[in-house]
């Protein structure tokens, strides 16, 4: 089995400090899924009635939905929920010391908590499936940052939202079962391990509904391995996903009876704002049938094109290739096609497919991380050009990391006749923000007392500080003895 080391800790450590270094308010959204994590652990309820339209709350939201006369989240609860777990000794704490905790400041811990921990360990776990299957730590590294802080995966970890949460859960789903396949046919997987696969699935569905276009795939994938190994009879390897996988279940079917008396409904179904009520009415959730469109907006167009914002996901094609040569990983690269293919064809259907006031099309967040698996198939030859456009993707969502993740959507009515060079999301609002000096909170500005683009310096000093320390490893373990 795979396990954790030294420098998988390193990695751990560099990406928690490069996600806790930054933080934006979540405006709608976030508040949303806050509000509901407020209702829970200070006034022990489920409605928002408190907080979505008062100002002094710090968790005003638009995003709402209505239900005989009280207001709850529209989001999936998985977020929220977690988030009162960890708010939990937060409040006490407050009323235990009689002192209130400025609102941002509890928002800032648990954007930290709750979605940049968690992205901080799938990213080490990640660089721990790039050790193995590259067969080296530096190419793993750099694969590990360019999906961890080259895509939507950075700035989608400063900000409470569900889609990283949601991506970094999913991503070790897949870590989870992926290593059944290193155990040999008279080894036996722990009974605790296999109810872990099942929980980790299914609170992946609780964090973001979406997730099930890679959660059945997942599932085939873990009986696929079973078969393989010869231990497809045994009925522990079914019931005790399937027990683990029921928890999160179980939390989704008692909120809905709580709050809408029924086992299975959403928020969605009941929103509060006409407009958004009706567009979602059609389809699934407002999703129809993908459209060419935006399939061309969300990936090759500049305003808001994944090959723009993060240039080296081009390079997964190339790991693809290869991969596809090595018979014993054909399942994996299949597997991460089909997630990527169903949330792009998914997000091609939906009325919104911008995601509102986003950067990029942040429904799509989930698949990210399944693209480091080809990165690491890029052979050595290749790997600077890997190099190359890791450092722009990082760049570029650094400046969004630094400056406002959800841009104004006022272009997207206009977007098909605009130049196909005159409009991008990063270059044309985030960078400008910053030059207006308008810089997100983050700790050099908020700690340190420097200014503008002198707060990102320590960042970048962390960030090459690893990368050095993660070389000097590499050498010193390479060295002969």
């Amino acid at each position: 089995m795979l396990r954790f080391t030294k420098d998988a800790l390193l990695v751990f450590i560099l990406l928690a400090i490069s996600y806790g270094y930054f933080y934006q308010d979540p405006g709608w959204n976030g508040n949303s899924r806050l509000g509901l994590t407020f209702a829970i652990v200070r006034e022990g309820r489920l409605t928002i009635d408190t907080y979505y339209n008062n100002d002094a709350s710090g968790l005003k939201t638009g995003d709402k939905s209505v239900y005989q006369g009280h207001y709850y989240t529209d989001k999936a609860i998985g977020s929220s929920l977690l988030a009162a777990i960890v708010y939990f000794p937060i409040d006490w704490i407050m009323r235990l010391t009689g002192h209130e905790w400025a609102i941002w400041i509890q928002k800032y811990l648990l954007t930290f908590l709750v979605n940049g921990l968690p992205s901080a360990l799938a990213g080490s776990l990640m660089y721990i499936l790039g050790c193995y299957l590259s067969k080296s730590r530096l190419r793993a590294f750099g694969v590990t940052l360019a999906i961890a802080l080259g895509t939507m995966c950075f700035p989608f970890s400063v900000i409470f939202f569900g889609h990283q949460l949601a991506a970094s859960i999913l991503f070790t789903g897949f870590f989870l079962i992926f290593q059944l396949q290193l155990l040999t046919s008279a080894e036996r997987p722990r009974p605790w391990y296999l109810f872990l696969v099942g929980l980790v699935l299914g609170l992946s569905l609780l964090v973001d509904f979406t997730t099930g276009v890679v959660v059945v795939p997942l599932i085939f994938y873990y009986f696929y391995l079973l078969w393989k190994k010869g231990w497809l009879p045994r009925l522990s390897g079914v019931l005790l996903p399937a027990l683990g996988g029921v928890i999160p279940m179980a939390l989704m079917v008692g909120y809905n009876l709580a709050v809408y008396q029924k086992p299975l409904a959403s928020g969605y179904q009941y929103l509060s704002n006409p407009y958004y009520e009706e567009a979602m009415s059609h389809g699934i959730m407002g999703i129809t049938m993908p459209a060419k469109g935006p399939l061309f907006y969300e990936t090759l167009h500049p305003a808001q094109g994944l090959v723009w914002q993060s240039p080296v996901l081009i390079m997964a094609a190339v790991g693809a290739y290869f991969m596809l040569h090595k018979k014993q990983y054909r399942v994996e690269l299949a597997l991460t096609v089909i997630a990527c293919a169903a949330y792009l064809l998914l997000n091609a259907g939906y009325f919104m497919w911008w995601g509102g006031y986003s950067f990029g099309p942040r429904q799509i967040v989930p698949m990210l991380p399944f693209l480091a698996i080809p990165l690491f198939f890029v052979p050595r030859r290749y790997f600077p050009v890997v190099v190359v456009l890791a450092v722009i993707s990082i760049f570029q969502m650094t400046l969004v990391s630094a400056s406002n993740v959800m841009a104004p959507d006022d272009y997207i009515v206009k977007i098909a006749r605009i130049p196909f060079f005159a409009y991008s999301s990063i270059y044309s609002y985030c960078l400008k923000q910053l030059e207006a000096g308008h810089f997100a909170w983050n700790i050099g500005q908020g700690w340190l007392g420097l200014k503008n683009w002198l707060s990102l310096l320590p960042f970048v000093a962390v960030l090459l500080g690893g990368t050095g320390l993660m070389i000097r490893l590499d050498r010193k373990e390479a060295a002969p003895v």
